[in-house]
């Protein structure tokens, strides 16, 4: 692992919440793995990987011969940018990792389960070769998104007559247990209007997933506005890199405080957080952005029963945005959208 690295990202994403408790910030960059030049992960029994702090779900179906790789996390180190056919399933569009040669293709559906109770802080994403190049240009099983001539594709659907979209859902998970929220990304969005607004993630950005709280789970789900007879058409692939967790000794979510909501929500000019204290307790509140750049913080002596904080958002930029309302021990996260 790269110490400067972890350091680097731990202040970026903000992180480093000022808890009284011993945190520990973890960037997984993948490059402790070794591989040849331009190779991947494989294992024909369907045995799933580990890191130090989680464990990454993997399945082969069939045998060595006649195999597949079926779903789940493969970590590699492909550099194609050129083949956009299944043969290169791993390759990313970006043509190597965020930070270092390693980096993990993904294809739906997969899991990856966290050692420890945690927080997953997020990771850097990008298209696969394959997906990246079908979305831009169709082959004979998908159409290329926002093309309007009705050609280019082998499906019957008609082109160009829905808006297009492909979209990542990241789901945390608790003892078997949902989390409220889902992180949403779409790794190509064709539906504002105009052609100029149309685009397809050709780089490495940032996912935020604070908003799932303390997870020992998460899994990942891709949906796709180019679909026939019950199936997804575009290929089923992306790319992460920079897996960062933030386990707390002793953090837990907050338990005396229920009834946590905002309102507003989306606001525009003020934002009320609402919630229901057993007791009197001194809390802290932050806000981050989509990035984790810490907006504003405060503090506030909460009364036992119904409590109301006002904030001021009229200075924010238009956006999502997160608010960690914490104790000495414990932490719960929710969103909102600034107008």
């Amino acid at each position: 692992m790269n110490k400067t690295i972890t350091k680097k990202l731990a202040l970026i994403f903000g992180l480093a919440a000022s808890l009284h408790t011993q945190a520990q910030v973890t960037a997984e960059t993948f490059e402790t793995f070794t591989l040849s030049p331009n190779s991947y992960y494989k294992d024909t029994v369907a045995t799933s990987w580990s890191t130090s702090e989680a464990d990454f779900k993997y399945d082969w179906t069939g045998t060595t011969g006649s195999g597949y790789w079926s779903y789940g996390c493969a970590y590699t180190n492909v550099k194609d940018t050129v083949n956009g056919t299944y043969t290169n399933l791993y390759g990313n569009i970006t043509n190597g990792g965020f930070s270092g040669n390693n980096y993990v293709t993904i294809q739906d559906p997969a899991v990856i389960k966290i050692k420890n109770l945690s927080m997953v802080s997020g990771f850097f994403i990008t298209n696969t070769t394959f997906a990246w190049k079908t979305i831009k240009n169709g082959n004979m099983f998908s159409r290329k998104f926002g093309d309007t001539t009705g050609t280019g594709s082998g499906t019957s659907i008609p082109q160009g007559q829905y808006p297009d979209w492909f979209l990542l859902k990241v789901i945390g998970y608790r003892n078997g247990t949902a989390a409220n929220d889902t992180v949403k990304f779409y790794l190509a969005d064709y539906r504002p209007a105009g052609t100029a607004n149309d685009y397809v993630v050709k780089n490495w950005q940032f996912v935020n997933c604070t908003a799932l709280g303390i997870v020992d789970s998460i899994s990942f789900h891709l949906s796709s506005s180019d679909n026939s007879f019950g199936f997804m058409n575009t290929p089923s692939y992306f790319s992460i890199d920079n897996f960062t967790t933030n386990t707390t000794v002793g953090l837990h979510e907050l338990e005396s405080i229920r009834n946590i909501s905002l309102f507003p929500n989306p606001a525009t000019d003020k934002l009320f957080v609402s919630y229901t204290s057993e007791k009197p307790k001194a809390l802290s509140i932050r806000m981050t952005d989509i990035t984790g750049k810490e907006v504003m913080r405060t503090q506030l002596e909460g009364l036992a029963g119904p409590n109301l904080l006002p904030l001021e958002i009229t200075m924010l930029e238009q956006g999502a945005y997160f608010i960690t309302i914490s104790d000495e021990t414990s932490s719960k996260t929710t969103k909102f959208i600034k107008l």
